[in-house]
């Protein structure tokens, strides 16, 4: 496929009045066949305006748009005048890639390195190279065929999942949910349960950092509904979210009942295995249980389920682990506890040093408000030089 620069395409309008096509009906013609082949395009408003300008020879239409006009018009580039080298001033060619059997093991493999980086060092460091491999994905995946595109699919529905995870993790929820919602799209096509209740509650978690429990409520609910069809391991996720909304919105009996419930789930005997969830431990969900309870202002509560995690905490899993050690230390301040508020601080500090997320960052701030009132006293103002030097 080329890449053109070219002063006019005059062909472009000749074909759509032959056809005796107006804008509108090219440009919803355009739309139609882009949501055939999951392609993203501008707005119809922006087409519109695009569309006049490439069919009075200002600017060239890249490559998905040529990919379109050559679909919706049933002719190939050089009938629409797209490789004319007339008033041409530079000429690229891409050639397509082989899509088959290794690019799936390829881009699979990655994934589960970058998967296993994120725990170890945080988003920063990975965010722009999985968001430049997704990216990849979605440009190639048109060109696959058969289980080889089937395969391909579940593995874009993946990356644009964790890549909004990445950019949450960030601190950038918009960016977050504009990923998690072309997950969605790619999880819908798929008709695949497993993935649309998990990203139902990605989502949920999502806009709670937004500061909006009630939405959160919405699509843990709904996840709920499809429960039975997913493993304990994305039901136990479900509900610690549905317990965190319930915290969140001031509800201390339905978030009880959303713990035990997850509880439950993640201790069966067959939850092990879940290559979707294998990071939603017990711990995990004891950590998740106890934010909630410290939400919900019962710090003895949640500095019990928080100690009891990080003494049982799995290897491997150092960012998460950093989030709890400084939620820890938040629910020790919240006890008027300084001295141990100061040392698990310290702990939490190194930890997040590791591996940083904008989650712990946050907690790390909450842990500085929570010290405010001795921040005279000599080991919390020590913490609190170093928590600035950090954030």
């Amino acid at each position: 496929m080329a890449e053109i620069e070219q002063t006019q395409v005059p062909k472009l309008k000749t074909e759509r009045l032959e056809r005796g096509w107006k804008q509108s009906r090219t440009i919803s013609a355009l739309v139609t066949a882009a949501g055939q082949l999951r392609l993203q395009i501008a707005e119809p408003a922006s087409l519109k305006t695009m569309l006049s300008r490439w069919e009075n020879g200002h600017g060239q239409p890249d490559d998905i748009y040529r990919q379109l006009l050559c679909v919706i018009y049933q002719l190939d580039e050089e009938e629409l005048g797209f490789d004319e080298t007339a008033g041409t001033r530079t000429r690229s060619v891409r050639v397509a890639p082989v899509i088959d059997g290794e690019t799936v093991d390829y881009f699979g493999a990655i994934f589960r390195q970058h998967v296993r980086a994120d725990q170890l060092m945080g988003p920063y460091h990975l965010v722009d190279v999985v968001r430049a491999q997704t990216e990849l994905l979605d440009q190639i995946l048109p060109d696959a065929r058969g289980s080889v595109r089937d395969q391909l699919m579940r593995l874009a529905c993946r990356y644009q999942e964790f890549t909004g995870w990445l950019y949450q993790d960030a601190g950038d929820t918009t960016h977050a949910l504009q990923f998690s919602d072309q997950a969605m799209d790619y999880a819908v096509a798929m008709g695949d349960p497993l993935e649309i209740v998990y990203l139902l509650m990605r989502k949920a978690n999502i806009v709670m950092d937004q500061g909006n429990p009630g939405r959160a409520l919405g699509l843990t609910e709904a996840a709920l509904r499809q429960a039975s069809k997913v493993s304990p391991r994305v039901r136990a996720l479900v509900l610690g979210q549905h317990a965190r909304a319930h915290a969140l919105s001031g509800n201390d009996d339905g978030c009880q009942r959303s713990i035990d419930k997850a509880l439950r789930e993640v201790s069966r005997p067959y939850a092990n295995g879940d290559e979707k969830a294998e990071y939603c431990t017990a711990e995990y969900i004891a950590m998740e249980a106890a934010a909630s309870w410290s939400a919900l202002g019962q710090s003895n509560v949640a500095v019990r389920i928080f100690e009891q995690a990080l003494q049982a905490w799995p290897p491997g899993q150092r960012r998460d682990q950093g989030l709890c050690q400084t939620r820890l230390a938040v629910a020790y301040a919240g006890r008027g506890e300084t001295d141990a508020a100061c040392a698990m601080g310290r702990r939490a500090l190194a930890t997040v040093r590791a591996a940083t997320s904008a989650r712990a960052l946050r907690e790390l701030g909450h842990l500085r408000e929570k010290l405010a009132p001795w921040r005279r006293d000599a080991p919390v103002s020590e913490l609190y030089r170093e928590i600035k030097g950090l954030t």
